[in-house]
């Protein structure tokens, strides 16, 4: 899959009016600055790639119900952009989602289904249906290439934010962030690493990427529910990622649920796990901080 940079250009201009040009702030660790993307609308990135899909989706006259997976964030954009345009909506999340996060979707009226003990199942049960009938129309969080555009205009904002950034790091679950990020970025600063994080419960892409092949792998319990569970096989992040993404580096529980409560108590920020995640990679020495480096804290929701 070829993303050009007119094509990033032109969905940042689309989704302008329906997302938030989020800050980029110093940190209280030396070098390290954070993509307040918690301040987002819904409280997470995924509102810009789900706004890119459902703006698609209007301007070509679907008539069809989109049809999402989620576990948590994702569904919230879709909802929101759905209720925005009055169209119907279904939203799977698996069981095991926060509580804050159903509520979330709740709101934007949208039909609600909870099925699967975790996100695979979840995923699983909602591709079925999609490719059983006619009705729906799918929105993959990640294997989508409207979504991807979305998720990489924050890589824009970035560069024009703080132009000498010489690293930027972001969770990868799906790998939607990590694929726009990395492809909109090398075409404009080729010097420029981006790092991706995993969790050590669930690191479906760091081990594929070593493997050179996607696999999946044991989906452990984790406070980072947003990047937690397998991938589809089939998806086209991964080569995205293998390109352009300079790294995958793991952290452990431990080090997430100390970087949440760092995060809290140092910076006065509500961080997801998802998000904490790839701040614990600066704060625990998994990433070179020694020159100006960003954070994405992709998302806020996460239950008390």
């Amino acid at each position: 899959m070829v993303l050009t940079l007119l094509e990033f250009r032109r969905v940042r201009g689309r989704i302008q009016p329906y997302v938030r040009v989020t800050p980029v702030v110093p940190s209280e660790t030396q070098n390290v600055f954070l993509k307040l993307e918690n301040l987002q609308h819904t409280h997470s990135f995924k509102v810009r790639g789900a706004f890119a899909h459902v703006l698609d989706f209007v301007g070509a006259g679907d008539k069809r119900r989109l049809l999402t997976v989620s576990a948590g964030n994702h569904g919230q954009g879709v909802g929101r952009a759905a209720s925005m345009f009055n169209i119907p909506c279904t939203v799977v999340v698996p069981a095991n989602a926060p509580k804050t996060k159903i509520e979330a979707i709740e709101k934007y009226g949208v039909e609600l289904k909870i099925e699967g003990s975790n996100y695979d199942d979840a995923e699983a049960w909602t591709m079925r249906l999609a490719e059983n009938t006619t009705e729906y129309a799918f929105v993959s969080p990640y294997n989508d290439r409207l979504v991807i555009l979305g998720q990489g205009t924050l890589a824009l904002e970035i560069l024009e934010q703080l132009p000498e950034v010489a690293t930027i790091v972001v969770p990868i679950g799906g790998g939607g962030l990590a694929a726009g990020v990395g492809t909109a970025i090398k075409q404009l600063r080729p010097d420029l690493r981006v790092i991706g994080v995993q969790t050590e419960a669930s690191a479906a892409m760091y081990h594929g990427r070593r493997l050179g092949h996607l696999v999946r792998v044991p989906d452990l319990p984790s406070i980072a529910d947003g990047i937690a569970g397998n991938i589809d096989l089939q998806t086209v992040t991964f080569p995205l990622i293998q390109k352009f993404v300079d790294d995958v580096v793991l952290v452990s529980e431990n080090e997430i649920k100390r970087a949440m409560e760092y995060l809290s108590q140092t910076e006065k920020l509500v961080a997801e796990g998802a998000a904490a995640a790839a701040f614990a990679a600066a704060l625990y020495g998994k990433v070179d901080t020694s020159a100006p480096l960003v954070v994405v804290i992709t998302g806020g929701n996460v239950d008390l």
